[in-house]
């Protein structure tokens, strides 16, 4: 089941305050999505919002006034999440290095530090390095629960390093417990999965992701889902979603996805 869902009645209008994006729709569009009645709550809320780049990226604007202004647009999405999970359900907030101490700290005093589940670190080799500092190449995948007593959580396995050792004592046969920093790489240009949306995600990191905090038949938030990637492999794994943008073009391009997706199932 695919919900493609305008933030607000005039959610295809940028606004800005002279060359600044706001951001506030995305508030605006839980508080509608609260008025509906008897609208299922979500088993896992996955947000990519802006980066704070200062820049513009033509698909979406990520230009601010001060850090103030975006964390202020920050805490008033995600303020919502606990509202709209289930009792197990989780939130995660990708962010990078330039605001992830501010979405933890705002994550805290929404979530509480007790429900803090992971920050994820996804690793990965790209063009450019720095002579002035390490280069940074990780993003930041912010975790929380609704109630960390509760949460649904899947053990992920990944092979060992050490070869050869199926059936050996003190080895599991699915491999060892995935840690918190996973090495994903960038999609590559010739890729079939890129779609020419800016800051794309791998499908690769949505499959973990979903795995992990999911089961077949759960209701999955993408919001901020820009080319969708996290909604449309949720879709294929058998869970429901809502897609959530502000981007027409962004909304476009996770619809044709998924009718690919359908497709290639059918």
């Amino acid at each position: 089941l695919i919900f493609i869902i305008p933030i607000m009645n005039n959610y295809f209008t940028k606004h800005y305050h002279g060359p600044i994006y706001d951001c506030d729709d995305g508030k605006d569009w839980f508080e509608n999505w609260g008025g509906i009645s008897n609208q299922p709550k979500f088993d896992f809320i996955y947000m990519d919002p802006p980066y704070f780049v200062q820049k513009d990226f033509g698909e979406f604007d990520d230009r601010w006034e001060d850090i103030e202004e975006y964390c202020n647009a920050m805490k008033d999405m995600i303020s919502f999440f606990p509202r709209f999970l289930t009792d197990t359900g989780t939130a995660c907030v990708h962010v990078d290095w330039r605001t992830t101490h501010y979405i933890r700290s705002i994550m805290d005093h929404v979530f509480g530090f007790g429900n803090f589940q992971n920050e994820i670190i996804w690793a990965y080799n790209s063009g450019g390095a720095s002579k002035s500092h390490f280069s940074r190449k990780h993003d930041n995948l912010i975790v929380y629960s609704k109630d960390a007593k509760k949460s649904k959580f899947n053990v992920l396995r990944e092979p060992y390093a050490t070869p050869n050792v199926k059936g050996r004592p003190g080895f599991h046969d699915e491999g060892r417990i995935m840690n918190d920093v996973w090495n994903i790489p960038f999609i590559s240009t010739t890729s079939k999965e890129r779609t020419g949306y800016p800051t794309q995600k791998p499908e690769k990191l949505a499959e973990r992701l979903i795995q992990a905090y999911t089961d077949p038949g759960d209701t999955v938030l993408d919001i901020c889902c820009g080319s969708g990637t996290l909604g449309v492999v949720a879709h294929r794994m058998n869970r429901k979603v809502v897609f959530v943008d502000k981007n027409s073009k962004a909304l476009d391009i996770a619809h044709d996805r998924v009718n690919s997706t359908l497709q290639e199932l059918f």
